[in-house]
């Protein structure tokens, strides 16, 4: 990263009265417009953190049409559907994206549900862009007519210090603003990119067949003097499905837009949305809660006598710091896992057999224990070499979880691949509800009836979140609370 000296002040940015309002009744305004439309705003989230935000929503991991159907059952106005389409291939991608908008249609058809598809990716601008939205578009216009008019780029995620001004987008780092395009995260093997100006990175993304021209820009200024009626009349403007870029640095940014879309929709417009967590927090009208406490992200009953388990697969500067903090803070139980080993055919099972009875054995014995990949990290020459060595560590850590005998204390998977596949294919989740978040942008979720550990907090970090001291934060929180119960 280059010298951060002469970037933006992050305090005096955000400060800037010119841009400092804030308005409650807007977020109230959003919850009525829904409850009387009862319109339903579906995420497909391409990993399991987009849920950062919410809180007492629902996610499903299963998105046949019983699942899709019990999960649109009630009065709540959003639904995830975890896709986790981050960690696969173009080709998958797409097929995941179709089948789905294919039994959403259906299903909705059948309950009389009208409906937008967000599509929840990445704040640091990682992921299947253009893909998945011309792919929504494309399915929605053959499976039920539905023609669209936008889509609306908002990578804002100002719990973790995510910020879009005068069209870039940038991270908050040490008090800087920094362009996110000069962070670690722009040189992903798989989803890296050059630039953070979002009309640039839109022509960057889509190999020059959209200009960086033609994209229409909401602005802090349109948001701000403008106000409600000077956003819709932007949204009404987009045609052919349109990037439209939004400029936020505060909830009363996204909730002055999210008013103007729901009056643009009623008008008769129809739009996907490729964000990051803050927007649907706003669109769907939900307010603030308190972070959890220590009770609410631990196990209930007999298990609180067994050791917590920790599963560390994201390979980010920002976890390894993370991860070597809480080592240094608590006599954590440490068991890392040579990623070498796991990668060649004759020595995994080994690897694996070697982990699996550590982590049986210390969690009965009531000790806490993290369970980490080696932190070199191993680069192929081609993309889809990448991604299949992610898809090979995640796998490994999943059948560390799948052969847990007994049910840990408490669950936190560090990273977006890690914590998606941990709560599919090793916790067997299909249906869990969202209790909120532990720290900002750590969201957990409480498993269902159907999982291997049903109704277990579940906690999910992502790899790009949190300070140096975020999970010995989470991990004294729950030290906490045992302390509370002796």
């Amino acid at each position: 990263m280059s010298n951060v000296t002469h970037y933006p002040n992050l305090k005096d940015t955000l400060e800037n009265p010119l841009f400092s309002k804030s308005d409650d009744s807007l977020r109230a305004k959003i919850k009525d417009h829904l409850k009387q439309t009862k319109h339903k705003f579906i995420v497909l989230d391409d990993d399991p953190t987009g849920v950062q935000t919410v809180h007492d929503i629902f996610v499903i991991t299963d998105w046949g049409k019983d699942w899709i159907k019990k999960g649109l059952s009630d009065e709540r106005s959003v639904l995830y559907i975890l896709t986790n389409t981050r960690s696969y291939n173009e080709e998958k991608a797409q097929n995941i994206n179709r089948e789905i908008v294919q039994n959403i249609v259906e299903v909705t058809k059948e309950m009389g549900i009208n409906f937008s598809i967000i599509s929840r990716s990445d704040s640091t601008l990682r992921g299947h862009y253009p893909l998945e939205i011309d792919v929504l578009q494309d399915e929605l216009l053959k499976a039920a007519n539905i023609e669209i008019s936008g889509h609306l780029i908002i990578p804002a995620f100002f719990e973790s210090h995510r910020y879009t001004l005068e069209n870039t987008h940038y991270l908050g780092v040490d008090g800087q603003l920094v362009p996110v395009s000069e962070t670690e995260f722009a040189k992903d093997s798989v989803f890296g990119f050059n630039t953070a100006n979002l009309p640039k990175w839109i022509e960057e993304k889509t190999k020059g067949s959209v200009a960086s021209e033609s994209a229409l820009i909401i602005s802090l200024e349109d948001i701000h003097n403008g106000g409600i009626d000077k956003v819709y009349e932007i949204l009404l403007s987009a045609n052919n499905n349109a990037p439209i870029i939004v400029n936020a640095k505060s909830y009363y940014d996204l909730d002055v837009v999210s008013v103007a879309i729901l009056k643009a929709i009623d008008s008769g417009k129809q739009f996907l949305f490729r964000t990051a967590a803050s927007f649907v927090k706003s669109i769907a009208g939900i307010n603030d809660r308190p972070y959890l406490s220590a009770d609410e992200i631990v196990s209930k009953g007999e298990s609180r006598n067994n050791g917590g388990f920790i599963v560390v697969g994201s390979h980010t500067k920002k976890t390894t710091e993370q991860i070597n903090e809480l080592m240094k803070k608590y006599p954590i139980e440490q068991i890392e896992i040579n990623v070498v080993k796991v990668l060649n055919e004759e020595t995994r099972a080994e690897e694996l057999t070697r982990v699996c009875q550590l982590v049986d054995n210390y969690i009965s014995s009531n000790r806490d224990t993290l369970v980490y990949t080696s932190r070199d990290v191993i680069i192929a020459k081609e993309i889809e070499e990448n991604l299949k060595i992610s898809q090979m560590v995640s796998g490994s850590l999943v059948e560390v979880v799948r052969s847990l005998k007994i049910k840990p204390k408490f669950i936190i998977a560090k990273g977006g691949i890690t914590s998606s596949d941990v709560a599919t294919d090793g916790l067997e989740i299909k249906y869990a509800k969202i209790l909120g978040q532990t720290i900002a942008g750590v969201p957990v979720w409480l498993t269902g009836s159907e999982a291997k550990f049903k109704d277990t907090p579940y906690i999910v970090f992502p790899g790009n979140v949190g300070e140096k001291e975020s999970i010995a934060q989470i991990f004294e929180n729950i030290k906490s609370d045992q302390k509370g119960e002796i």
